[in-house]
């Protein structure tokens, strides 16, 4: 990881083992996907608390400020679209949390960051069938998520699920930050029953 990461502050969380399209047009991210390219580096993706993922220069526009959890992405795939706009695929890695921040130049906010342990997790083997059963019925027989599908993996299958079901971000924030996801199972198990 370089010694300052890129940071994308986005109204989205992106979890580990998560996919995330996104259309790039302001400058400073068009680098910065550049030299990630280059360098064969990730950029971090952080929610937004309040401000707009564009940079504006109307005075009334409120800054931007950002959790400092968040998840780095490595991009999978680029697109130049006909209008000129970059796509990219990216693929979530690792959580991380920055220690401090700073803006660049250009605006690029770019932060010191240290990578999280993995969160953990030991559900009982009827909840994780449960949890199986759930995301095989919710994934469409083409979603791109199968191909990184590793559904023994409970803490996996959380993410999976939080993506995928009716859940504010803000909450979703909060189990990107989680160590432990015990708390965040208790309260899924009650969001399941409603889809079973």
């Amino acid at each position: 990881m370089p010694p300052m990461m890129p940071l994308f502050p986005l109204h989205t969380v992106l979890f580990p083992g998560g996919l995330l399209p996104l259309r790039i047009f302001e400058t400073r991210y068009i680098d910065m996907v550049r030299a990630a390219l280059r360098a064969d580096t990730p950029f971090g993706v952080v929610l937004l608390k309040q401000g707009s993922e564009v940079l504006s220069a109307a005075a009334e526009a409120p800054p931007a400020a950002f959790h400092l959890v968040g998840c780095t992405a490595r991009i999978q795939d680029t697109d130049l679209a006909p209008d000129g706009m970059l796509h990219i695929l990216c693929y979530g890695e690792q959580r991380f949390v920055a220690q401090s921040v700073e803006t660049a130049a250009d605006g690029l906010w770019l932060g010191d960051c240290s990578i999280l342990p993995p969160a953990g997790l030991c559900p009982t083997d009827a909840m994780l069938h449960r949890m199986q059963r759930l995301l095989s019925r919710l994934l469409p027989s083409d979603d791109p998520a199968l191909a990184t599908a590793s559904f023994e993996d409970p803490v996996w299958l959380v993410y999976r699920l939080l993506e995928r079901l009716p859940v504010k971000l803000a909450d979703r924030q909060r189990v990107l930050a989680a160590d432990r996801l015990d708390l965040t199972l208790k309260h899924l198990s009650a969001m399941m029953a409603a889809f079973e």
